[in-house]
């Protein structure tokens, strides 16, 4: 619980800085640009539950409102939804338990500007926070009667760094790369089960989209 109050006060914080940045932007004349982006790619876990892992396939929307703060360097808040399916096979039983989750990802970069002719390039750090809002449940066949079964696998909520490499071209397109590296514990801990470990998610996706 205390877990879950500190990402929501952190996704307020966040909420509210870029207010403050979208307003005087504003106010002092500075540019605000529109990001829509759909990416596709990869993922995997890490951790000590993470046995035998397979990387699974992603793909995630995304808006973000990039803040000019001079000719350089920028911030950009953002949202987005993103599923992932996969088969990992981290839980210790015969055969692979398919990992089949939807995700919505609340994030802050700070993003440097490279100037350079015909083709822009931006580079992207931030935190990222997000919100499992489909979540993945144990399914044990060979034990139906398995007291794990329909329990969530992995907590709601987990913080990860997002760096990117984003290219513009022309007035409006624009393509790239992005990651995602776990920072926190996604495996739900159920020690009166038996059933506690580490499973961090990481990710690399290509990226494509409109800027304007």
């Amino acid at each position: 619980m205390m877990k879950k109050c500190f990402c929501f006060i952190i996704a307020l914080s966040f909420l509210s800085l870029t207010t403050v940045f979208a307003q005087e932007s504003w106010l002092s004349g500075k540019r605000l640009q529109n990001y829509f982006q759909i990416a596709g790619g990869l993922f995997s876990e890490s951790g000590s539950m993470a046995k035998d892992v397979f990387p699974g396939a992603l793909l995630r929307f995304s808006y973000g409102l990039d803040i000019k703060l001079n000719n350089d360097w920028s911030i950009m808040p953002g949202a987005g939804i993103r599923g992932q399916v996969g088969e990992i096979n981290h839980l210790g039983w015969d055969g692979v338990n398919p990992d089949v989750m939807e995700m919505a990802d609340f994030y802050c970069q700070a993003r440097y500007h490279q100037q350079a002719d015909g083709t822009r390039m931006i580079i992207g750090l931030g935190p990222q926070i997000s919100y499992i809002t489909e979540p993945d449940t144990y399914y044990i066949d060979a034990d139906p009667s398995d007291p794990l079964n329909g329990k969530e696998k992995f907590t709601r909520w987990s913080l990860s760094l997002l760096p990117s490499i984003t290219f513009l071209q022309g007035k409006h397109f624009l393509w790239g790369f992005e990651a995602s590296i776990g920072l926190s514990n996604s495996m739900k801990q159920y020690p009166e089960l038996g059933r506690i470990g580490a499973i961090r998610f990481q990710s690399v996706a290509l990226n494509c989209g409109w800027h304007f």
